[in-house]
């Protein structure tokens, strides 16, 4: 038997797409993973109040998904296995007509399943594509209001011992979340300012979380600090979700495509043994 006849007996393509799926499900889950702790610690930092409701599908997603999409993707290595050896079995002792029954019942069976399992895959891609677009408008959000902390500090400073000449104690300075704007006001007697100002985090814009109106507007340096950190190290995390999750559809649907072939190729050859030709699998 010569080198090229061995190698049309090897499941090339399906051992290609199940190494690849191996490689990007654990890619996917692990730094998919990162980004959801990472977001769920920024929301922890920021009070217990603040949560975001559909936070909790992701890791549902992420188990659902990753468990099915691989007991699946075995079912369809063992089956292009089957293939391989019926192809055997035709080149050595004809066509077995059950065996190609069960093929074809079988085949079209998990093509079906395997593309609702694909069109779950684009649906989730996109909603990690909008997790992914939350985060990264939240870590910029943050970054502009420390950075509107930093160009109006000094005008802070110069203006709490102003016209006014108020000293504000550390608890005082506590009590405001560390703004010396709504410390001093506070001090002065001066009505609270309903508006979130620029210097403070202001949940309420966020509709994707929900936060109690006492404690919507964040102004704490320190808190702000970590939820900029937090977010940060989740957006580093992104780009390696990407790349799991696009191997996971690439090779998915590499191997529905290779299901359909096969598909085709064993109903052409049960046609061609009914009519009394004897062909070859390929």
């Amino acid at each position: 038997m010569s080198a090229r006849t061995l190698l049309r007996y090897l499941p090339l393509i399906p051992l290609g797409c199940i190494t690849c799926m191996i490689i990007g499900v654990p890619i996917w889950v692990h730094y998919t993973v990162i980004l959801l702790h990472q977001v769920e610690y920024s929301l922890s930092v920021l009070g217990p109040s603040v949560t975001a409701p559909n936070l909790g599908r992701v890791e549902e997603a992420i188990k659902g998904t990753s468990s099915m999409y691989m007991l699946f993707a075995c079912a369809l290595f063992g089956l292009g296995l089957f293939r391989k050896l019926m192809s055997v079995e035709y080149d050595l002792s004809g066509l077995n007509p059950k065996h190609v029954t069960i093929y074809r019942a079988v085949n079209a069976t998990l093509h079906f399943l395997w593309w609702l399992i694909m069109v779950w895959v684009v649906v989730l891609m996109m909603g990690l594509a909008v997790l992914a677009i939350l985060t990264w408008v939240s870590y910029h959000a943050v970054q502009a209001v420390i950075a509107n902390r930093i160009a109006t500090s000094s005008l802070y400073s110069s203006w709490k011992g102003g016209p006014y000449n108020v000293a504000l104690t550390s608890g005082e300075i506590a009590a405001a979340g560390g703004d010396l704007v709504l410390a001093t006001t506070t001090k002065i007697g001066w009505p609270s300012a309903e508006a979130c100002p620029s210097t403070c985090l202001n949940l309420g814009l966020f509709t994707f979380v929900q936060a109690d109106v006492t404690t919507s507007c964040i102004c704490d340096v320190d808190v702000l600090a970590l939820v900029a950190e937090a977010t940060r190290t989740g957006l580093d995390a992104i780009p390696g979700m990407l790349v799991g999750i696009w191997f996971m559809y690439v090779f998915g649907d590499l191997f529905k495509t290779s299901l359909a072939c096969d598909f085709i190729s064993a109903s052409r050859d049960a046609e061609g043994d009914r009519r009394g030709y004897n062909k070859v699998v390929v």
